[in-house]
């Protein structure tokens, strides 16, 4: 009788535990960490200890599956997306306003285990399943969002095609200045406003920039760069987090976070720095940068852009053979006559990216890449599989 009474215990038990939690390489991991019901009085313990991929993999497998993910609540960008912030941001330190704790900050789960990758640029980034996030778990450096000027001109939705815009949900605010900011807050909390030293978006290496590259698609680039400097990056400007040029000794001031233009921007210095030529803000900074073109650069290009840019059909236009080879990829002769724009573009300190590599068949796409990265020395790969390329380099 009592042998049959323990193992009832132990059965019961059991199934306590194997309810309350799931398996990860064969360690429980509370599920709790997740639980919508939960007081959030004790932030410091909600960290799973798992950062960057394998919290993607982690989340992505098992967490929506648990009860909290089944809840029938309002989606506003993706039930994947929606749950996956909740859970990064529970319990941050931005929530809790007389607290300042770095180590429970929105960054310090993302990529506390992680690397940044320097040569990576997450292509169409607002497409991924997770716009942003999914490129700081993988260490990326450089991002890019397509912006659209929509409802009369006071909002910039973010997507690829002006037919299926939500500015609701899907806008340069919510997808990326917002987040931006509240994660630099939060890494931040422990400095003065104006402390010159800034810490970044990687946990490891918090003197790191990130490129955010913002795609001009609307006709009136003028206004949509109005719009851009004094709704969206106002606050990050305000708060120093991002780089800018000097105008006076044209010297570039590095900060956690980088803006470059490109697509349909405006190259009139009048609209980048305002009539007076004293910065759109008349602070004698430009806070932003252009994507110059790689395959015609122009001296002036050295002051107003960071990064070159060009497809590998304009790259291959003067070059005698403008095919690519299926199986080799560029051949000796196309790599040659490349090499040039590369070459005038990093003696005029500029990074370089070459985009509209074909992505199949995959084999080529990867030929391809490495022919970018160790015959080329391209400093940003356009890259759709951020996994398979962090990890290839």
């Amino acid at each position: 009788m009592f042998r049959t009474i323990l193992i009832g215990l132990v059965l019961v038990v059991a199934a306590f535990w194997a309810g309350a939690t799931f398996n990860v390489g064969g360690s429980p991991v509370l599920l709790r960490l997740v639980n919508d019901d939960d007081s959030g009085t004790s932030f410091r313990n909600r960290n799973l200890g798992l950062t960057g991929y394998k919290l993607l993999d982690l989340f992505e497998k098992q967490v929506l599956t648990s009860e909290s993910a089944e809840k029938n609540e309002n989606v506003r960008v993706s039930k994947y997306y929606d749950e996956f912030v909740k859970f990064v941001t529970k319990g941050s330190a931005e929530q809790h306003d007389t607290i300042c704790f770095p180590e429970s900050s929105v960054i310090s789960k993302l990529n506390r285990d992680v690397n940044p990758v320097f040569n990576v640029h997450s292509h169409n980034d607002y497409w991924r399943n997770l716009p942003m996030y999914e490129a700081l778990c993988h260490g990326i450096t450089s991002i890019e969002a397509d912006v659209w000027l929509v409802n009369n001109s006071t909002e910039l939705a973010v997507g690829h095609n002006k037919g299926f815009l939500d500015p609701i949900h899907r806008n340069l605010e919510s997808l990326y200045t917002g987040p931006l900011l509240t994660m630099l807050n939060e890494v931040n909390c422990h400095q003065s406003e104006h402390n010159d030293q800034k810490y970044g978006l990687f946990y490891n290496s918090p003197e790191t920039t990130v490129y955010l590259y913002i795609d001009f698609k609307s006709e009136d680039s003028a206004k949509t760069y109005d719009l851009l400097i004094n709704r969206y990056l106002a606050p990050l400007i305000d708060m120093g987090y991002v780089t800018y040029l000097d105008i006076e000794n044209q010297g570039v001031v590095w900060n956690p976070l980088t803006i470059i233009l490109t697509g349909d921007y405006p190259t009139d210095l009048g609209v980048l720095d305002g009539e007076q030529n004293d910065g759109i803000l008349h602070t004698n900074q430009r806070f932003v940068f252009i994507d110059a073109p790689l395959h015609r650069l122009e001296e002036r290009h050295s002051t107003l852009s960071l990064v070159a840019s060009a497809s590998l059909s304009q790259l291959l236009r003067g070059c005698k053979d403008s095919e690519i080879s299926m199986g080799l990829g560029l051949s000796s002769d196309q790599l040659q006559c490349i090499v040039p724009y590369i070459e005038r573009a990093h003696s005029m300190s500029l990074k370089t990216r070459i985009w509209g590599v074909p992505s199949w068949p995959k084999q080529l796409n990867t030929r391809l890449l490495g022919q970018q990265a160790f015959d080329l020395h391209v400093d940003f790969l356009n890259v759709d599989d951020l996994y398979a390329t962090a990890h290839l380099f």
